[in-house]
């Protein structure tokens, strides 16, 4: 902002110069764009000290934190041939019935379940052939009880004993209160910010006025002791336990 400042100062006496060797009141063009160009030079001065009076500073926190919240996503499937796909979409329908009640019964709630439609896929040989069907059953889970899921997710006894084959199964591990935690740590990186910036202007034998500006980074939601960081924050599902932090940039007036 400063240097557009000068830059117009100068081309409005530059102009003025010009205007002048080709008008017939000299003097009065040159007074005027003499008070014009004072003006401008006194603003870009008055703007170069304000920039000076302030103090940049960036707070931080960070916090370890446990989910309360797991999901759990299993696709298992079956290898049909060309003519069993009828049978393939009843049987399938008896295993996923047979999950459910298996869930219910270890103390899982019906409405932490939620079932997909069942989806197939025709098969190829290497000449191009068709030589059957894979046939999907997508299920998640949702559920506040993350022992009882952990230990669901990690028992395949059930799809086992079934013949039944699992090509996907992960568990998502969330917290429902993130914004509440959030909003905490946003204010304990404004206080960090404003300890930083009384010990800076303490050293400089300045006084620290009030807060001009403040802008939150992304957050950083990752594994514990992580040092992984993200221009547009993470969000690590992966791990029960986690750590989340935040950088807050706040410029200070000094005075």
């Amino acid at each position: 902002m400063t240097y557009i400042l000068i830059i117009l100062g100068i081309l409005i006496l530059v102009g003025a110069f010009l205007w002048m060797k080709s008008s017939k009141q000299h003097y009065a063009i040159l007074g005027i764009a003499f008070i014009l160009g004072v003006l401008i030079f006194s603003l870009a001065f008055w703007q170069s000290r304000q920039n000076a009076t302030s103090l940049k500073v960036v707070g931080y926190a960070s916090k370890l934190f446990e989910s309360d919240l797991v999901k759990w996503n299993l696709t298992f499937q079956k290898g049909l041939g060309t003519n069993e796909l009828p049978n393939g979409y009843r049987n399938m329908s008896r295993d996923l019935e047979a999950f459910k009640k298996y869930l219910l019964e270890q103390g899982i709630k019906e409405d932490e379940i939620s079932i997909l439609p069942a989806n197939s896929y025709t098969r190829h040989d290497n000449y191009g052939n068709m030589s059957g069907y894979t046939l999907n059953q997508s299920v998640t889970v949702l559920s506040s009880d993350l022992d009882k899921i952990a230990e669901l997710a990690l028992s395949p006894d059930f799809f086992a004993e079934r013949g039944m084959q699992m090509s996907n199964s992960n568990l998502e591990y969330l917290y429902t209160k993130l914004p509440e935690l959030k909003q905490q740590l946003l204010s304990e990186a404004t206080s960090d910010a404003l300890s930083r910036a009384k010990e800076i202007s303490g050293a400089a034998k300045t006084k620290l006025g009030k807060m001009q500006e403040a802008r939150a980074g992304v957050f950083q939601i990752t594994e514990p002791y992580s040092t992984d960081v993200s221009d547009y924050g993470i969000y690590n599902t992966s791990t029960r336990k986690k750590s989340i932090s935040v950088t807050l940039s706040a410029v200070f007036r000094l005075r």
